[in-house]
């Protein structure tokens, strides 16, 4: 049996330029249960493919380490099928 998976929608403020997806896209991705992050500049968004257990809050705190930026969560959906 595969783990679940959800998508979590992150609005992400601070952002400005190609290398600013890259580190939020590595802050979000160190994040333990983390599968993947897809970091778009231009609507300040990220889409986080994680276990059901990882939190919000240990998504934007990942964010914010970076000094630079700030995130809050919009949605959140299980996979498809699931």
């Amino acid at each position: 049996m595969t783990e679940p998976i959800v998508y979590i929608d992150l609005g992400v403020g601070g952002m400005t330029c190609d290398d600013c997806v890259v580190h939020v896209t590595e802050a979000l991705e160190s994040v333990p249960g983390v599968e993947s992050a897809a970091v778009d500049l231009a609507t300040r968004s990220a889409v986080v493919t994680a276990r059901p257990d990882v939190g919000a809050s240990a998504l934007a705190a990942a964010v914010r380490a970076t000094g630079q930026y700030n995130a809050f969560e919009r949605r959140r959906r299980a996979a498809s099928g699931e």
